[in-house]
């Protein structure tokens, strides 16, 4: 039995659809938009299935960078996974979990850099990383895996935390797209959601693997590369305005994995962004 967590949401779906596509095994969806299994239901029914469980896919979380409430913020992401790792340890159930580039703050960007958080997101993110760092090696399997900036279908849960790509989309209806000043000079590592989903099955194919690994392409390129796709591809022109007061200081304004470790294990050929973008765009085209 395999268990997705988040499966409503962006990266949870995807997981799931790819799932039914290559495995017959039994797979049960968690979210908290699920009419049969919640988050709060899920220990529940480890405690009496937990002996059929293979893995859990951990992608359920408070993904709003912007949220402000300790409590919810650390409860949903913090405690919940901790939660869950140690009801891994005693059902024996390997976890792949998600975590986040955020824990980095402005670099550098590999696994064994000191945790700069710039915001209560990655704060929570950061904790349970640390909390795992202990266990690496005493369970049967526990991953964590540090998305970098990630885009793909089934964003539109994700509201404006959605990707740019998917915010110019919707924007290019008035035929403009908008772009923060200096947009040329924000530069971030960004993945396609299929190969965000390839490196979980990755994990999933080779339970001998632990620890904490970067999921990046290990290419920066800027928001201004993203406008120009939607330039030569639409009849739309750039708006530039203002860096949003909030976001001033809990910005990243560069990321970019270093692959150094999780490339000794895998070799992986990621998309490009044009090739992510354009595949995206047909989706959306035809939603």
């Amino acid at each position: 039995m395999i268990i997705v967590t988040g499966a409503r949401g962006f990266v949870g779906r995807n997981l799931v659809e790819k799932l039914k596509q290559i495995t017959k095994k039994k797979i049960v969806t968690v979210d908290f938009y699920e009419p049969h299994m919640n988050p709060l239901v899920l220990f529940d029914f480890l405690e009496h299935n937990g002996s059929q469980v293979e893995v859990i896919f951990h992608n359920g979380a408070c993904s709003d960078t912007t949220e402000s409430s300790l409590f919810h913020m650390m409860g949903r992401n913090t405690d919940y996974t901790i939660d869950l790792v140690r009801a891994c340890i005693r059902y024996d159930i390997r976890l792949i979990y998600a975590s986040s580039a955020s824990v980095y703050g402005d670099g550098p960007y590999v696994e064994t850099s000191d945790y700069r958080p710039k915001n209560l997101y990655a704060t929570s993110k950061s904790v349970v990383d640390l909390y795992c760092s202990m266990l690496f090696g005493k369970t049967s399997q526990l991953v964590g895996l540090r998305y970098f900036n990630a885009y793909g279908k089934y964003e539109e849960n994700k509201d404006h935390m959605a990707s740019v790509v998917y915010k110019f989309f919707n924007q290019m209806k008035s035929g403009k797209i908008q772009l923060f000043n200096n947009s040329h000079n924000y530069k971030r590592d960004f993945i396609y959601i299929d190969d965000v989903v390839d490196m979980n099955l990755f994990f999933y194919d080779n339970p001998q693997y632990n620890g904490i690994y970067n999921i990046g392409t290990g290419v920066e390129r800027s928001f201004l590369d993203i406008a120009n796709i939607f330039l030569e591809k639409y009849d739309v022109e750039i708006e530039y305005i203002p860096m949003p007061v909030e976001l001033v200081g809990k910005y990243q304004s560069y990321t970019r994995s270093d692959n150094s470790k999780i490339s000794k294990i895998c070799d992986h050929k990621y998309r490009t962004l044009e090739e992510g973008v354009l595949k995206y765009l047909s989706y959306l085209e035809s939603s």
